[in-house]
């Protein structure tokens, strides 16, 4: 057992037994190393939560649900708070959840647990019986630019604290702009054209929380057919890009979900470093702060990349 899991365990038991929470939303053992999410209702089942390399999810989906759950007729609505474990850039998704009006801070209690990285899942070997260590091979994409080690919202963190070491210069998407518009656009429309639109990356993504998804939309139009073709595709991943542009947090599940491994990071990675090259803007940083496209400055740059 770790530290951190150790902690994470006490935390969760004291909070059953006081009746802070409802329940914590945690991980738990999986198949062989994996893990799995686990909702611990009961003091006595807070054992079974864990941590390790394999903790990648983003468990603020959950917390989003359980924001949108509307009471039965003749019932009222349970604000307990629930307890939930997260990540630091996962904790960064509470923070943007909260600008948005989503998550009220008085509805969620926050196990924050100081990370050096996580495993890529797609990178570990499935017939490992333990959880691996993380190396320079297995390393999740997102943890090699990630700037915050630390959470940055919590009520108790577990671990000690990590250094902030890194300085994310974007170079992983600056070869974007290096592209002429035509080989940027046969770039995205070789990977697009992969797509089978499974919706895997809006369903996994915490920020698309959206209870009638554009996509699905009927009246008073469509804006898109389900189909499998190019176009659409090219369509659907660029309207939801722009409805993460100033918000994405780069917890990088859009991409881990993916069947066919599209880049999904790519597409949003862009985005944020320009959100924050032209307008100052960190998503989930600080509950604070105004969104981008909640905010108008007259001194704003005008003009636009495509």
């Amino acid at each position: 057992m770790t530290d951190r899991q150790g902690q994470i365990q006490d935390t969760a038991r004291g909070w059953l037994e006081s009746g802070e929470v409802k329940y914590v939303v945690g991980f738990e053992q999986g198949r062989r190393a994996g893990t799995k999410v686990a909702f611990v209702r009961r003091p006595e089942d807070a054992d079974k939560l864990v941590w390790n390399s394999m903790c990648v999810n983003n468990l603020t989906l959950f917390l989003v649900e359980e924001m949108q759950t509307r009471p039965g007729r003749g019932e009222e609505l349970d604000t307990t708070p629930i307890g939930i474990v997260v990540k630091p850039c996962d904790s960064k998704t509470i923070v943007e959840l909260m600008k948005e009006n989503i998550v009220a801070r008085e509805r969620v209690k926050i196990i924050g647990v100081t990370c050096e990285g996580v495993c890529d899942t797609k990178k570990v070997d499935g017939s490992e019986k333990q959880p691996p260590a993380v190396t320079d091979e297995n390393i999740a994409g997102k943890c090699l630019v990630c700037t915050h080690h630390n959470p940055l919202i919590a009520d108790v963190v577990c671990g000690e604290a990590v250094p902030e070491t890194i300085t994310d210069d974007y170079s992983d998407v600056a070869e974007l702009e290096a592209m002429t518009p035509q080989e940027r656009w046969e770039y995205w429309e070789r990977q697009l054209e992969r797509c089978v639109r499974c919706y895997g990356c809006r369903e996994a993504c915490p920020l698309c929380y959206c209870e009638e998804c554009v996509f699905d939309r009927e009246k008073p139009y469509r804006w898109n057919e389900k189909s499998v073709q190019l176009p659409e595709n090219t369509f659907y991943h660029l309207v939801r890009a722009m409805h993460l542009a100033g918000r994405c947090v780069d917890c990088g599940e859009c991409e881990r979900v993916c069947p066919v491994d599209i880049p999904i990071r790519k597409i949003n990675r862009y985005l944020e470093w320009k959100a924050k090259e032209r307008y100052d803007v960190e998503a989930g940083v600080d509950p604070e702060d105004d969104s981008m496209f909640g905010t108008c400055d007259t001194a704003d740059p005008e003009d636009f990349i495509w």
